[in-house]
């Protein structure tokens, strides 16, 4: 188990393919709206303006490095939500949800009746979903550091479950 802080980052090279992705969006939105709708302006710049708003956030996410998760001797804080204290944590389950045709994995992090805890919009959305509103997306990391985040996650609760 850690005794200091330790930071864990989406995978640069994941990212890359995001940036990738969008900017054939914005290829494709192009293309589709000048030779569909030449001469109504509105969707072309609807189509454009979304699209470059696109391009530009998965190159921000792709320059600035982004947590994926802090993990301290205290808690847990995945992306830029609020802390999640060991003691509120019940169990944490590695499994594996359908995405477009593939499995990706995650670790599911199941907690204890949390009536203080105040929750982000994206974890609000997904509280019922099948990922469920804790959960680190082990596909968006690389393979050395989602070992290494199951391994300390789970000496940590094995450590709180001694005390």
């Amino acid at each position: 188990m850690l005794s200091h802080t330790q930071i864990f980052y989406y995978s640069r090279k994941k990212l890359g393919l995001y940036f990738l992705f969008n900017l054939s969006l914005l290829t494709l939105a192009i293309i589709f709206t000048c030779s569909i709708f030449p001469d109504y302006k509105p969707i072309y710049y609807f189509a454009l303006i979304t699209s470059v708003l696109s391009i530009l956030s998965s190159l921000y996410v792709f320059l600035i490095k982004q947590p994926l998760a802090t993990i301290t001797p205290a808690y847990i804080k995945i992306d830029h939500n609020a802390p999640l204290k060991w003691s509120q944590i019940k169990k944490v389950e590695k499994t594996t949800f359908p995405h477009f045709g593939f499995k990706k994995l995650i670790l599911k992090i199941t907690t204890k009746n949390l009536q203080n805890y105040k929750m982000g919009v994206m974890q609000k959305i997904t509280a019922s979903s099948q990922i469920g509103a804790f959960s680190i997306p082990l596909y968006a990391m690389t393979t050395d550091q989602a070992k290494a985040i199951e391994e300390i996650i789970y000496s940590y609760l094995h450590q709180k479950i001694k005390k």
